[in-house]
């Protein structure tokens, strides 16, 4: 997804939390795995395709199929000029009566029309179909005979390739020698030891294509077009305007680019695209091998078999306000945290020291346990509560508590000019309902409950000299 397209209140880059793999993602962007409970971005899990589909008419198709057409839907087509989605309309025409040349009768004949620019297939002269569905003509490729032959030819190849590294790895005569050297070519039967001989002989000779098929000579695959015969382009008519050029004919390099096999020059070549497929994929942990993220197979559900997203467990940190920053002085930044799940987490935030860097921004954090309330939808109705009474909160680091979220204080102080950036551990409970433990066969088991550690960058922008 494109990240202008996200609004800044859910994709802020100020904070972002650092992965096991050491990238920096906002909590929007990153997994969290139930089974060895660490962070995972897009770059460290493993990406399986589950199923294609067309987003037009929100067909499955399978993979196989999706293969012989080119990852590409047979009934759906994108508009060559706009690239938006093409309607089939229908209208009744006057042809021929079969029976009695001399009348006519009405039939309903389907044609293709863009509701956005008003390009339709009538326009570059595509007959129009008995059937809504109808058997469009597709745009020949040029050259398309030759280009079957190089992938014949280099199937061949590959084939030859991955016979001759399966007769490196297990070769006959190695396995003869071994058995002569160790004296056990006398205990085997007379059978497998006549197998063997004949593999070793069958290897010795060699391994030709023909055996295969017969590949066209390599003449053939020479380029058929010599760089000499290329006319060359007359820049001066150009300049001088002795060639007068429509632009309004000219196809643009969007057009030519949706149609890479032909290329159009002008917008009279411009032939229906197929809709490309889209695909719905999985994501699994590399190290357990659990499945992070998994959609379901219908392609009009966007609902998730499995969805652990982080912002599902992991409590979200976010900046509040920030106010004016100046080198050497000391301000109070106002933080927020949000729990998202159903239990009451305790957090506790304190200053990673990194030795290794000198840091742009000295910070003091209390040393207290937050203790987060547990989302519930319905207690942003009871207005009455007092959540600073019921968690006992000292004023002075927590300044506001509303449902399942609060608000605290961080001091930083900005030790030079420029990017004022620092890092925070931040450490709670998590719940796993996933995995229950027992201690004994008796007793009912009950959800595991561990300690994580998050380390967390936070970006606050320049500082004012």
């Amino acid at each position: 997804m494109n990240s202008s397209l996200i609004p800044e209140v859910l994709d802020n880059k100020r904070v972002s939390y650092e992965c096991t793999c050491g990238s920096h993602e906002t909590i929007h962007r990153i997994y969290f795995c139930r089974h060895c409970h660490q962070l995972r971005c897009r770059q460290c899990v493993s990406h399986e395709v589950d199923s294609q589909y067309c987003q037009h008419c929100l067909e499955y198709i399978p993979s196989i199929d999706a293969k012989l057409k080119k990852n590409k839907c047979a009934s759906c087509f994108q508009c060559p000029s706009c690239m938006h989605t093409l309607t089939t309309r229908a209208i009744i025409t006057q042809v021929p009566n079969p029976t009695d040349p001399t009348q006519t009768q009405h039939k309903k004949v389907f044609y293709l029309i863009c509701y956005y620019c008003r390009w339709s297939s009538r326009d570059i002269g595509i007959p129009d179909q008995s059937v809504a569905s109808g058997n469009w003509p597709e745009l020949e490729t040029p050259n398309c005979k030759r280009l079957d032959q190089l992938f014949d030819r280099y199937r061949l190849l590959a084939q030859k390739e991955k016979l001759d590294k399966e007769k490196k790895r297990i070769s006959p005569r190695s396995a003869i020698i071994l058995l002569d050297k160790y004296g056990i070519t006398p205990s085997l039967s007379p059978k497998v030891t006549a197998t063997l001989r004949a593999k070793m002989a069958k290897s010795s000779s060699g391994f030709s294509l023909s055996e295969l098929k017969s590949p066209t000579d390599m003449s053939d695959f020479e380029s058929s077009v010599a760089t000499d015969d290329v006319e060359p382009l007359d820049i001066n008519a150009y300049y001088n305007n002795s060639l007068e050029i429509d632009l309004g004919e000219k196809a643009t390099l969007n057009q030519q680019l949706m149609q890479v096999e032909s290329q159009p020059d002008k917008c009279s070549q411009l032939y229906p695209v197929s809709q490309m497929l889209l695909v719905k994929h999985s994501l699994r942990c590399k190290q357990c091998d659990h499945n992070l993220s998994k959609p379901e197979y219908n392609p009009s559900s966007i609902k998730f078999k499995i969805q652990l997203s982080a912002y599902y467990h992991i409590p979200e940190l976010r900046i509040k306000s920030i106010p004016l920053m100046k080198k050497g002085e000391e301000f109070k930044l106002e933080m927020t945290l949000q729990n998202p799940t159903p239990y009451t987490l305790h957090v506790n935030i304190f200053d990673l020291v990194d030795t290794s860097i000198e840091p742009s921004a000295g910070i003091k954090v209390a040393e207290t346990e937050m203790v987060l309330a547990p989302k519930d939808d319905t207690a942003d109705l009871d207005i009455d509560q007092n959540y600073h009474s019921q968690f006992n909160d000292d004023k002075n680091f927590i300044s506001f508590r509303k449902g399942n979220k609060l608000g605290f204080y961080i001091n930083v102080c900005p030790l030079k000019s420029g990017e004022c950036k620092f890092r925070l551990g931040m450490k709670h409970d998590f719940i796993n309902t996933v995995i229950q433990t027992s201690k004994e066969s008796s007793v009912e088991r009950q959800p595991q409950i561990l300690w994580i550690t998050h380390q967390i960058w936070i970006n606050l922008g320049d500082v004012q000299d």
